[in-house]
């Protein structure tokens, strides 16, 4: 008796080969590729776990990608000859393809250090509105601030 060789287990993949073109068609009208694959029935974790699994696939997304910049560089330019659209948008669309396709990350990283890089110190100043005194306390506040000028 012929024994059939066994499943490796686990649900079958539901991976097809035309997904990388349908993904690159998606990308190059300027989608990211999670909303490309949202917009043929992919989820964001299959899209990765696809990536990892099938060299075309990922070779696909990269192709998206220089499209979808493409798409959106071309969108720049003819908002630059006139024709309409919203220059933040655009702005942020490019910005986050081109970076993202090159790893960049937009982040910037203040620290704040004391003499030495020892810890900020603070100090808390009172401050009295001399206005608000009374004459008298005015005069009082006046004659010791003169002794304390003349003191050193």
């Amino acid at each position: 008796m012929k024994t059939l060789p066994k499943h490796p287990g686990g649900r079958p993949s539901l991976y097809r080969a035309e997904f990388g073109e349908q993904m690159i068609a998606a990308m190059a009208d300027g989608l990211s590729a999670e909303a490309a694959g949202a917009s043929i029935g992919i989820s964001v974790r299959a899209l990765h776990e696809w990536q990892q699994k099938h060299e075309e696939f990922q070779s696909a997304i990269h192709e998206g990608r220089t499209r979808a910049l493409l798409w959106w560089e071309r969108k720049a330019l003819a908002m630059a000859g006139g024709s309409p659209g919203s220059a933040q948008i655009v702005s942020l669309g490019l910005r986050n393809r081109s970076r993202s396709a090159s790893g960049w990350v937009d982040m910037h990283k203040l620290e704040h250090a004391g003499d030495g890089g020892g810890p900020v110190q603070v100090q808390q100043i009172a401050t009295i509105d001399a206005r608000s005194l009374p004459a008298d306390a005015r005069e009082a506040l006046k004659v010791a601030l003169l002794a304390a000028k003349a003191a050193g």
